[in-house]
């Protein structure tokens, strides 16, 4: 007799034979994927023991070219090109299954292979046959254990272990432009070529990764999506010394979809000549003392303390039920401050993946579908103030019962990131406004702050009364946490585009991500905090070189 499991399985299993008929034929990999993934959902079963009830393959073909060059010489290159195979497989139901048991010890990704480059039918399947065994073998051991955990304690939350979704079937690829391997190399030695000129940077360098990403999904439930995603970035690193020893260094970072999306390079030379002015200037400049009062954090140090301090806590994933503690406390972030006031009534902050550009920039969040074959829709996170959501995959948190469509290649993350204001000011009266409440807490000067690494002050001023600047270095932000942002008081009337990697959590069970790092695009505005403490970096500083740079002596 056919169980009311056993029917939902035909359903699923016809959904995926229908979404791949024509891809099947005309794609090897997939049609390997598309008969394992049919074989497996009807005759996996380990003598009377649970058959799987959801299976996901995700196979992810990634052609890479890493350059770096320095003084104008290649320092190195690669090619690589690699196939790699991700199984999931759950075991239970989507109540409770086998999913985030933590059984002591390091929990490795089962389900895992290489597979081979060439589209060899027999040998993708004989891998994806094996990978979907041990991924399966796994899970049963995970259900036991997670089933014996929860049979000593009382739950308190019934929250599902899993959602279900609607199946699609969505493509989404870009163009593959291939790479001009030798003019991309001189692209990179002409950049760093340019720091011959300037000896009193100690250490440089220009980094360009380019890769295409081909990304094969299917599910059990009849979910498919094929997406192709090109990248390129640009890093410029340069690293020098104050006269006290003092470390200073300073950084140009770009992205595109292909190397017409970076800076020319007289565009690039215009940068880096002045990222070595930056770092000259700083050189000069006096260190920064204890300084507590109001701070503006300008254009991209805005977007950077926002994405560091508030946007890394907006993820969240289920904490794992575990052999020694079957019912934790709340995941990590801001889970537990829902509906509570978190920013100031007049902003809001929204994530959406569905915008590709603002302005003329690119937005690199950007994406139709999910890792989980969600579609993408905007989430408001923050609203007056208040919040609302978190970004969550299909894996339910307490309170939060369906995916905002927020898994991305190696974790739940944010896509494109849109602090918006309902009151904002142009630039210039939000100094005046940091100079009038600075001399009102008895500061001589506000600071304001416009570029950051982490809490590392890469470049900021002291602005006094009478309007002028003045360059500060050797100093860090202290003490800043998402508390903070309550006491942001105004904001500017014009965001910043500022692109990242994406701020990554690591939940209670060990994931491989695979595949490029995904990327966060945040639209921000110039922020004034109330009350800020920022510090010298440190009291301890490196000596300098005994003797000078070999350049020196060559100018």
């Amino acid at each position: 007799m056919k169980t009311a499991g056993d029917t939902r399985l035909l359903l699923s299993v016809g959904l995926l034979l229908a979404s791949l008929g024509v891809r099947a034929q005309n794609d090897v990999v997939f049609r390997a994927m598309h008969d394992e993934m049919q074989r497996s959902m009807q005759k996996l079963q380990l003598e009377n023991l649970e058959k799987p009830y959801f299976i996901s393959y995700r196979v992810i073909d990634n052609e890479s070219t890493q350059i770096n060059a320095a003084l104008g010489s290649l320092i190195y290159r690669s090619q690589t090109r690699a196939r790699i195979l991700t199984v999931s497989v759950r075991v239970g139901d989507y109540a409770l299954d086998s999913s985030n048991f933590v059984g002591g010890g390091m929990q490795f990704a089962a389900g895992l292979a290489a597979l081979p480059l060439d589209d060899n039918y027999d040998e993708l399947r004989r891998q994806i046959w094996l990978a979907t065994d041990t991924a399966y073998k796994k899970a049963l051991e995970d259900l036991s254990g997670k089933r014996a955990a929860l049979q000593n304690v009382t739950r308190t939350d019934d929250t599902p272990d899993f959602s279900n979704v609607t199946p699609v079937s969505i493509t989404e690829m870009a163009p593959h432009l291939p790479l001009d391997l030798n003019s991309a190399s001189q692209y990179a030695r002409a950049g760093s070529a340019l720091f011959r000129k300037a000896p009193w940077i100690q250490t440089s360098r220009v980094q360009l990764s380019v890769s295409s990403v081909l990304q094969r999904y299917l599910n059990s439930e009849g979910s498919t999506f094929t997406r192709a995603t090109p990248r390129v970035s640009l890093r410029v690193l340069a690293s020098t010394q104050a006269s006290d020893g003092s470390p200073l260094s300073d950084f140009i970072t770009c992205y595109g979809y292909s190397m017409r999306d970076l800076p020319s390079e007289s565009v690039l030379s215009s940068q880096i000549v002045d990222l070595q002015r930056r770092l000259k200037n700083l050189q000069a400049a006096p260190s920064q003392s204890r300084y507590n009062g109001p701070v503006l954090f300008e254009g991209q140090a805005a977007a950077e303390v926002f994405a560091h301090h508030f946007a890394a806590l907006l993820p969240v994933e289920p904490a794992g039920t575990s052999n020694t503690q079957a019912q934790p406390s709340l995941p990590a972030g801001l889970l537990g401050r829902l509906n509570a006031r978190v920013l100031p009534e007049f902003l809001s902050v929204v994530d959406d993946p569905t915008v590709t550009h603002q302005g003329g920039d690119i937005l690199f969040g950007a994406y139709k579908v999910d890792e989980e074959a969600v579609p993408s829709r905007p989430t408001t996170v923050v609203e007056h103030g208040i919040l609302k959501a978190l970004l969550t995959s299909r894996a339910p948190v307490q309170g939060i019962a369906t995916s905002s469509a927020n898994m991305r290649e190696r974790g739940v993350a944010p896509s494109n990131l849109f602090v918006k204001s309902d009151k904002a000011l142009p630039s210039a009266e939000l100094t005046r406004r940091l100079v009038e409440s600075s001399r009102t807490r008895g500061n001589d000067y506000g600071i304001v702050i416009r570029r950051l690494s982490g809490d590392s002050v890469t470049l900021a001023y002291r602005v006094y009364a009478d309007g002028h600047e003045e360059l500060v270095r050797n100093a860090k932000v202290e003490g800043l946490d998402e508390r903070s942002f309550k006491d942001i008081t105004d904001v500017s009337d014009q965001g910043f585009v500022y692109t990242d990697t994406a701020p990554l959590r690591r939940g209670p069970v060990f994931t491989t991500g695979v595949g490029v790092q995904p990327l966060v695009s945040y639209v921000v505005p110039s922020l004034l905090f109330d009350d800020a403490t920022v510090v010298k970096a440190s009291e301890k500083t490196p000596k300098l070189p005994i003797a000078s740079n070999p350049l020196m002596e060559a100018q």
